[in-house]
């Protein structure tokens, strides 16, 4: 039964001969059935061996947390009398992932209660306002839960009653996480907090002066210094994105996108199967700041790249979120993940640029487009933009232009 994921008459025999082998085999069919890949499949196997011997599981009984941790500790000290090879930065979170994954499967994990969640009913309330009465995408509405849940978190602590919260409650929460958050981020969460007390009034668990009092920090950045890469840098980030493997075919098509387009995040996120017209050879974005809808025409690259991700890659699942979690349990990607997936495979080429992820291509685009002569209007209008005076983030001097000026003498004839 494991002839399907290993090779090798000792490794079959070894497997078979080690207790809890249907189980065992049961666990890896279930895996492979989810997608995983044939080679991780055989590294499964292996930890499910080391496992069964570190639990010293001859039969099924109830394992504790606790027990997880200790044998992971054991295996990462010893890995190299277990399997023959020292332990990597990702060997014990392995191991605490298979073991945690094949004790569910068979329900034998016994896990400590979770601690009380404080104001669910709050965030449910708020969470299903934002699905239903509001319509926001999946993405948004999985990010404002996240964050007015981590404030209530720290809130709970102080008191567990709603009406109590107070202005300078939210001044302290920012002010401690000002401490190890970047200014950008800050302004991100006073925005998230803002929108969730204007849902709190408008229930009336508070007044309004929390909302309107939450003041996000001015977000100064040094006019001379670009936010985003070289353009060539985005264009060789284009042309060595080509594998054909699900993820690189996916980031071909989201990079498009980031980089031609110069979308937000969550714009391209947000995009579905339906707001592409193939016939008509455009599709609409749901502008993220200014609201309402823009329609762009499908350049030729980017119409190849959005149809071999779609007609090829994409998983068939309920979400019509055209961009999806190539492993299951399939959903819309968010934010956070993008950031981090662009991010890497920026770093990877070894691109210079002070930020990573869509924002940077955003920042690149902008600014090419100004090197190309482009009206601040139109570029404003491109971006989703209300007005062209956003457009000056982008306007960036080099250093030797002004030099120039300032070199020229402006009294002669006087």
């Amino acid at each position: 039964m494991f002839e399907r994921w290993l090779v090798g008459t000792k490794a079959l025999a070894r497997h078979r001969s080690a207790p809890l082998a249907q189980s065992r085999a049961r666990f890896l069919d279930h895996l492979q059935n989810l997608g995983m890949a044939h080679t991780n499949l055989r590294s499964v196997a292996g930890y499910l061996l080391q496992i069964v011997a570190l639990l010293k599981l001859s039969e099924w009984r109830d394992v504790t947390l606790s027990e997880l941790e200790v044998a992971a500790i054991e295996w990462s000290k010893n890995r190299s009398a277990y399997s023959g090879h020292p332990a990597q930065s990702l060997s014990t979170p392995f191991f605490m992932w298979v073991s945690k994954k094949w004790l569910n499967f068979e329900e034998r994990l016994v896990v400590p209660e979770k601690p009380k969640v404080w104001f669910a009913t709050e965030i449910a309330d708020y969470t299903d306002r934002m699905k239903v009465e509001l319509g926001l995408s999946t993405v948004t509405i999985h990010e404002r839960m996240l964050r007015a849940t981590e404030f209530l978190r720290w809130f709970s602590h102080k008191s567990q009653i709603f009406g109590e919260i107070r202005l300078q409650d939210v001044d302290a929460y920012l002010a401690e996480k000002s401490k190890r958050w970047k200014t950008i981020t800050l302004i991100g969460e006073c925005h998230f907090l803002k929108a969730f007390f204007r849902h709190a009034h408008h229930r009336g668990w508070c007044g309004n002066n929390i909302a309107e009092g939450i003041k996000a920090p001015p977000n100064r950045r040094e006019i001379f210094a670009p936010q985003g890469p070289k353009w060539s840098a985005v264009l060789k980030l284009l042309r060595c994105t080509d594998g054909e493997d699900p993820a690189s075919i996916r980031a071909k098509a989201l990079l498009s996108l980031y980089a031609v387009y110069a979308l937000r995040s969550g714009e391209a996120l947000r995009l579905r199967l339906t707001d592409i017209n193939w016939e008509r050879n455009c599709f609409t974005i749901r502008r993220g700041k200014r609201g309402g809808f823009q329609e762009f025409p499908i350049r030729p690259d980017v119409r190849v790249a959005l149809r071999k991700y779609i007609d090829t890659i994409r998983p068939q699942c309920q979400f019509a979120d055209v961009f999806i979690t190539n492993k299951r349990p399939h959903r819309p990607l968010r934010s956070g993940t993008m950031r981090s997936l662009i991010g890497k495979r920026m770093k990877k080429m070894g691109i210079v640029s002070p930020h990573f992820g869509p924002q940077s291509l955003r920042h690149a685009c902008a600014t090419q487009l100004l090197h190309k002569g482009m009206h601040l209007q139109d570029i404003a209008d491109f971006l989703g933009h209300r007005s062209c005076e956003s457009v000056r983030t982008y306007a960036k001097f080099s250093a030797k232009a002004l030099r120039a000026v300032v070199a020229t003498d402006l009294t002669t004839g006087l």
